[in-house]
Protein backbone atom coordinates (compact mmCIF):
# COMPACT_ATOMS: atom_id res chain seq x y z
CA UNK A 1 0.00 0.00 0.00
CA UNK A 2 1.44 3.34 -1.07
CA UNK A 3 1.12 5.87 1.83
CA UNK A 4 1.19 8.77 -0.64
CA UNK A 5 -1.84 7.57 -2.62
CA UNK A 6 -5.34 8.63 -1.75
CA UNK A 7 -8.34 6.35 -1.49
CA UNK A 8 -11.33 7.47 -3.52
CA UNK A 9 -14.78 7.46 -1.95
CA UNK A 10 -16.61 7.50 -5.31
CA UNK A 11 -19.95 8.45 -3.78
CA UNK A 12 -18.36 11.03 -1.51
CA UNK A 13 -17.75 10.88 2.21
CA UNK A 14 -20.92 11.02 4.35
CA UNK A 15 -21.48 14.43 5.90
CA UNK A 16 -18.80 16.15 3.81
CA UNK A 17 -20.18 17.19 0.41
CA UNK A 18 -17.58 17.27 -2.33
CA UNK A 19 -14.97 15.45 -0.24
CA UNK A 20 -13.89 12.21 -1.90
CA UNK A 21 -10.18 11.51 -1.32
CA UNK A 22 -8.41 10.42 1.87
CA UNK A 23 -4.97 9.09 2.74
CA UNK A 24 -4.22 6.71 5.58
CA UNK A 25 -1.31 7.98 7.64
CA UNK A 26 0.21 5.81 10.36
CA UNK A 27 1.49 7.74 13.38
CA UNK A 28 3.75 5.93 15.85
CA UNK A 29 2.70 8.31 18.63
CA UNK A 30 -0.87 7.00 18.54
CA UNK A 31 -0.34 3.44 17.21
CA UNK A 32 -2.29 1.22 16.69
CA UNK A 33 -4.55 4.17 15.84
CA UNK A 34 -3.82 6.07 12.63
CA UNK A 35 -4.99 9.14 10.77
CA UNK A 36 -7.34 9.24 7.81
CA UNK A 37 -6.57 12.65 6.27
CA UNK A 38 -8.57 14.37 3.55
CA UNK A 39 -6.44 14.95 0.45
CA UNK A 40 -8.56 17.96 -0.59
CA UNK A 41 -8.50 19.62 2.85
CA UNK A 42 -5.89 18.32 5.36
CA UNK A 43 -7.78 20.03 8.20
CA UNK A 44 -10.41 17.30 7.79
CA UNK A 45 -9.02 14.22 9.50
CA UNK A 46 -10.25 11.29 11.52
CA UNK A 47 -8.59 8.85 13.87
CA UNK A 48 -9.22 5.28 12.71
CA UNK A 49 -8.32 1.81 13.91
CA UNK A 50 -8.63 -1.82 12.92
CA UNK A 51 -11.65 -2.92 14.99
CA UNK A 52 -10.35 -6.47 15.38
CA UNK A 53 -7.66 -5.13 17.73
CA UNK A 54 -10.19 -4.61 20.51
CA UNK A 55 -13.10 -6.68 19.23
CA UNK A 56 -11.76 -9.95 17.78
CA UNK A 57 -15.29 -11.14 16.99
CA UNK A 58 -16.12 -8.11 14.82
CA UNK A 59 -17.67 -9.48 11.66
CA UNK A 60 -19.69 -6.93 9.69
CA UNK A 61 -21.94 -8.48 7.08
CA UNK A 62 -20.74 -7.34 3.70
CA UNK A 63 -22.97 -7.73 0.69
CA UNK A 64 -21.96 -8.65 -2.83
CA UNK A 65 -22.82 -5.05 -3.72
CA UNK A 66 -20.24 -3.77 -1.22
CA UNK A 67 -17.58 -6.07 -2.63
CA UNK A 68 -18.50 -5.15 -6.21
CA UNK A 69 -18.47 -1.40 -5.47
CA UNK A 70 -14.94 -1.75 -4.12
CA UNK A 71 -13.86 -4.17 -6.85
CA UNK A 72 -12.67 -6.68 -4.24
CA UNK A 73 -11.27 -9.74 -5.98
CA UNK A 74 -9.47 -11.28 -2.99
CA UNK A 75 -10.21 -10.89 0.70
CA UNK A 76 -6.56 -9.85 1.20
CA UNK A 77 -7.35 -6.67 -0.75
CA UNK A 78 -9.94 -5.55 1.82
CA UNK A 79 -8.99 -3.49 4.86
CA UNK A 80 -11.64 -2.57 7.43
CA UNK A 81 -11.24 0.39 9.77
CA UNK A 82 -13.59 2.27 12.10
CA UNK A 83 -13.61 5.91 13.17
CA UNK A 84 -12.61 6.50 16.79
CA UNK A 85 -13.81 9.25 19.10
CA UNK A 86 -11.14 9.96 21.68
CA UNK A 87 -12.18 11.33 25.05
CA UNK A 88 -10.05 13.22 27.53
CA UNK A 89 -10.51 10.23 29.81
CA UNK A 90 -9.15 7.77 27.22
CA UNK A 91 -10.95 4.84 28.84
CA UNK A 92 -14.22 6.41 27.64
CA UNK A 93 -13.08 6.48 23.99
CA UNK A 94 -15.43 4.84 21.50
CA UNK A 95 -15.51 3.54 17.94
CA UNK A 96 -18.21 3.70 15.30
CA UNK A 97 -18.63 -0.04 14.70
CA UNK A 98 -22.00 0.46 12.97
CA UNK A 99 -20.44 2.35 10.04
CA UNK A 100 -17.14 0.72 9.12
CA UNK A 101 -14.83 2.07 6.45
CA UNK A 102 -13.95 -0.43 3.73
CA UNK A 103 -10.76 0.02 1.70
CA UNK A 104 -9.55 -1.80 -1.38
CA UNK A 105 -5.80 -1.56 -0.76
CA UNK A 106 -5.02 -2.56 -4.35
CA UNK A 107 -7.38 -0.29 -6.34
CA UNK A 108 -7.48 2.54 -3.76
CA UNK A 109 -11.27 2.65 -3.59
CA UNK A 110 -13.14 3.14 -0.34
CA UNK A 111 -16.64 3.31 1.05
CA UNK A 112 -18.29 3.79 4.40
CA UNK A 113 -21.18 1.42 4.93
CA UNK A 114 -24.04 1.52 7.39
CA UNK A 115 -24.78 -1.74 9.15
CA UNK A 116 -28.46 -1.67 10.02
CA UNK A 117 -28.64 -5.07 11.71
CA UNK A 118 -28.43 -3.57 15.23
CA UNK A 119 -25.49 -5.77 16.23
CA UNK A 120 -23.01 -2.90 16.52
CA UNK A 121 -23.38 0.68 17.72
CA UNK A 122 -21.78 3.92 16.65
CA UNK A 123 -20.20 4.41 20.07
CA UNK A 124 -18.73 1.05 21.11
CA UNK A 125 -16.32 1.37 24.04
CA UNK A 126 -12.86 0.38 22.90
CA UNK A 127 -11.30 -0.14 26.34
CA UNK A 128 -14.15 -2.17 27.85
CA UNK A 129 -12.71 -5.14 29.68
CA UNK A 130 -9.12 -4.01 29.18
Amino acid sequence: MDPNRSFLFESGFPGFPGIRKFRLEPDESIAPLEWMVCAEDPDIRFIVVNPMIFRADYAPRLTKEHMKALNIQRKEDLRILVIVTLHEDYEKSTANMASPLMFNITDYKAVQILLDDGIYSNNEPIFEGV
